[in-house]
């Protein structure tokens, strides 16, 4: 699969948004969220959420 390239902003958005949603369902359930699950909820790719995670690394 060919790596598309994508804005910083956009992969802030999606980071932000994962950790929001992560810490909600920590809270919730005890447990961190699924990458695919993230993915479903903000209508991208797991390969897009994990980008995002490791472009803050």
């Amino acid at each position: 699969m060919k790596k598309v390239e994508h804005s910083d902003s956009i992969y802030q958005q999606i980071r932000e948004r994962a950790t929001s949603m992560n810490r909600k369902h920590q809270q919730e359930l005890g447990t961190s969220i699924l990458i695919h699950d993230i993915a479903m909820e903000l209508h991208c790719s797991d390969e897009l959420v994990l980008e995002s995670l490791e472009f803050a690394a």
